[in-house]
């Protein structure tokens, strides 16, 4: 069977667990990308299966459904916590800061689905589709350029073997080069990694919060999520590590980090 670089395929060696995306084909080894989680994979051509046109967009379909249906319950906590706080404050007419996201996503088509839940959520985000090979070199101009208050370094990865990975240098090299720019963890906050990414070197490099400590596949939602328990945090608060894991929806094993304070501030008038 012919397979071309776009074609949605699964892998026979795993019972067909999951549905890729073919990111490029070298010979006969085939490099994917996941739909649901940020995982990065290579397979043999003759261990691949195709899945038919007509289930593309009833897979796309149901990406969007899915993540629409979660950040919306994540909206409406989001809604009655700010009119709380708006009721409290409101004899001093008190605003909210705007807090500055920067989202850099080695998959376009992620990105396209992490604004919308990011202005779903009311965030103020900007974003760039830079494959992760290319994010180390670009970053630093970037983040100059931009000036965010939370970075988001992610898209695919995925364990080689117990000490490779299709994308963690790229990661932790990224990580790296802004860290150089803005060394303090509470001036601009770090989300680095994806599926299976090397934990140890990202927090190392000067990540506040990466994947995967445990090894584990990632949702593609969950750095939105980790982005979400910050900017929802004030600025005199620590976050206890533990409460930005339970907000994702892979929980333990999949992020870890470091306590970091809140990025929401208070303004008045």
């Amino acid at each position: 069977m012919k397979f071309r670089i776009g074609d949605y395929v699964s892998r026979k060696s795993y019972n067909c667990d999951l549905i890729f995306r073919i990111d490029r084909i070298d010979k006969d080894i085939v490099y994917l990308r996941s739909l649901k989680l940020r995982l990065m994979a290579d397979a043999p051509m003759d261990d691949l299966v195709k899945i038919e046109n007509k289930d593309k967009r009833t897979i796309r379909r149901e990406l969007i459904i899915e993540s629409y249906e979660f950040m919306q319950r994540q909206w409406t906590h989001q809604v009655l916590n700010n009119k709380m706080l708006r009721n409290n404050k409101s004899e001093y007419s008190y605003q909210e800061y705007r807090t500055l996201v920067m989202h850099i996503d080695g998959d376009e088509d992620y990105l396209e689905l992490s604004l919308a839940n990011y202005r779903n959520l009311n965030i103020n985000v900007l974003g760039f589709f830079i494959p992760e090979k290319g994010q180390p070199e670009r970053i630093s101009e970037l983040v100059k350029n931009n000036k965010p208050d939370i970075l988001v370094l992610t898209g695919h990865d995925g364990e080689l073997n117990e000490r490779a990975y299709h994308a963690s240098e790229y990661f932790v090299r990224a990580v790296e080069a802004v860290r150089a720019i803005e060394p303090d963890l509470d001036q601009l906050v770090i989300f680095a990694g994806a599926c299976q990414s090397n934990y140890k070197e990202l927090m190392n490099a000067g990540a506040n919060f990466a994947s995967s400590p445990g090894n584990k596949l990632i949702h593609f939602l969950d750095p939105i999520l980790v982005v979400e328990k910050i900017v929802n945090t004030s600025i005199r608060e620590y976050i206890p590590v533990k409460d930005v894991i339970n907000n994702t929806i892979t929980g333990n094993g999949g992020i870890g980090g470091v306590e970091t304070r809140g990025k929401m501030r208070l303004q008045y008038p």
